[in-house]
């Protein structure tokens, strides 16, 4: 028959162990909890910062949108030197954010609009590799090819409109493609880029009545075929 141990020799058994265990055992718990607690607390901050973040932008874009609707060099208004203010908080406040992401996109423009190109190109290349949301990529890229056109670079606009492209781009990057090289007098090669552009707004369900006005002031047989990637 098994052995038994009566009530008073468990009470003694648990006595011993606490012992020599109790403290860690507290103080495991003890830490469970607080990084439990912790965890929590975490959350909490993250989703306050989120918030905060969005105010900060929500403010920051209103602010730009005021200083553009005023003419001509919007630079020069109050309202944009607050809303470069507010990015460049984002920036630093929030650098992992999805919203300092965008800052840095609406920083970018207001570099281009102030004569600093460099310093947008600059913003731009960054995003277009290393924005962590892959939405900001490739609408970095578009806009980094529209400022290199902008400033005379149009084979490096080119250049940067080469490579893969979500589904949903394609049809502008083609479009953009046909205008820098109709800048250039490439016809043929522009015709081609608008006939692609052209196959896939339409595979996509897009306006097309722009596009194709560009596509018919060229003349020439269309072989549109959407863009395969």
């Amino acid at each position: 028959m098994a052995y038994e141990p009566s009530e008073e020799e468990q009470v003694e058994a648990f006595k011993s162990w606490w012992r020599k265990n109790g403290t860690s055992v507290i103080s495991g718990l003890a830490l469970a909890a607080a990084l439990s607690l912790g965890w929590q607390w975490w959350q909490g901050q993250q989703e306050l910062k989120a918030q905060h973040a969005g105010q900060v932008f929500a403010e920051m874009s209103l602010a730009l949108e005021s200083a553009e609707s005023t003419g001509n060099t919007p630079g020069a208004t109050p309202d944009f030197q607050k809303s470069r203010a507010l990015a460049e908080q984002l920036l630093s406040e929030f650098p992992e954010s999805f919203y300092a992401e965008l800052a840095g996109l609406s920083l970018a423009r207001m570099d281009f609009e102030t004569q600093q190109a460099d310093a947008a190109r600059a913003r731009l290349e960054h995003l277009s590799e290393h924005a962590k949301n892959e939405a900001i990529r490739p609408l970095a890229r578009v806009r980094l090819a529209r400022l290199l056109w902008g400033t005379g670079q149009a084979d490096a606009a080119l250049k940067n409109l080469d490579g893969f492209w979500p589904e949903s781009y394609r049809s502008d990057v083609e479009a953009l493609r046909g205008d820098i090289l109709v800048s250039q007098a490439r016809l043929d090669e522009a015709r081609k880029a608008y006939d692609a552009a052209l196959a896939q707004a339409t595979l996509l369900g897009l306006e097309t009545g722009l596009l194709r006005i560009k596509r018919d002031d060229l003349g020439g047989a269309s072989h549109a075929t959407p863009t395969v990637q």
